[in-house]
């Protein structure tokens, strides 16, 4: 009986150390389980507060462009309402002073070759007055020689008549040769002031040839300011796409991890 009791008894101890055995082999899983539960939530958690810092970091960012961009719009808006036109209009007076710079020139062009015209018309007519004041003197002098023969072989009944008409036909030839000089003296006038008008217009022709070299320079200028001006904004405006695709693209590639 007491034997019987004994071994029952051991049977039981068997039966709670296998059963104590059981329970340490599942709580051994159910605690790393615990454990690997609570290493994932951790880690999950790291994970979620770094995404949120990269977001707010890119909000940022995006605000901190968005700010440089509404400078940068706001600048190539001031240059399109203020140094645009300027220049514009700066360009359109240069346009129509090379126009007006164009027509002097036309002017003085047209001036000059009719001074011209008639500087030679007078040297012509200086010419011809010199030959007829040649011919004029020779005829004089040969009247002076034909009247001294004359008055040697006149005998004291030559007719006064004849000695008054050859004296009054020596002054009108000694009044014709004085009027050619004058004549002479006032086409040498001429022909001076003739000179110093073309001279000046000469000048003012060189003046105005480089008035439109400037006037063309600073056209040049100008359209050089505005194709500078013009490629900036475009520039600005690609920068700008840019930096927002790539925001953009940084921050699904955040999310996705």
């Amino acid at each position: 009986m007491e034997a019987h009791a004994s071994r029952g008894r051991r049977t039981l101890e068997e039966i709670r150390q296998k059963r104590a055995a059981e329970r340490m082999q599942h709580a051994v899983p159910i605690a790393a389980s615990h454990v690997d539960s609570h290493g994932n939530q951790r880690a999950g958690a790291e994970h979620l507060a770094r995404v949120q810092e990269l977001e707010n970091g890119n909000t940022e960012l995006i605000a901190e462009k968005e700010v440089e961009k509404d400078a940068l719009v706001n600048r190539l808006n001031d240059l399109e309402r203020n140094v645009v036109p300027s220049l514009k209009k700066s360009l359109n007076d240069i346009y129509l002073e090379k126009d007006a710079a164009v027509v002097a020139k036309e002017d003085a062009l047209a001036q000059l070759r009719s001074m011209k015209k008639r500087l030679k018309e007078a040297e012509e007519e200086q010419y011809r007055a010199e030959e007829d004041s040649a011919s004029l003197r020779a005829q004089l002098n040969t009247l002076q020689q034909q009247m001294g023969h004359t008055y040697s072989g006149y005998t004291m009944g030559t007719s006064s008549e004849e000695s008054v008409a050859m004296e009054k036909e020596i002054q009108d030839l000694q009044a014709q040769l004085k009027q050619e000089s004058l004549l002479r003296q006032q086409e040498q006038q001429q022909l001076a002031e003739q000179s110093q008008l073309r001279q000046q217009e000469q000048e003012k022709l060189a003046k105005e040839q480089t008035r439109i070299a400037s006037l063309e320079a600073e056209k040049q200028q100008l359209e050089d300011q505005i194709t500078m001006l013009t490629k900036k904004a475009t520039g600005m405006e690609d920068t700008y796409t840019y930096i927002i695709l790539s925001f953009i693209y940084v921050r699904k590639n955040n999310i996705s991890c």
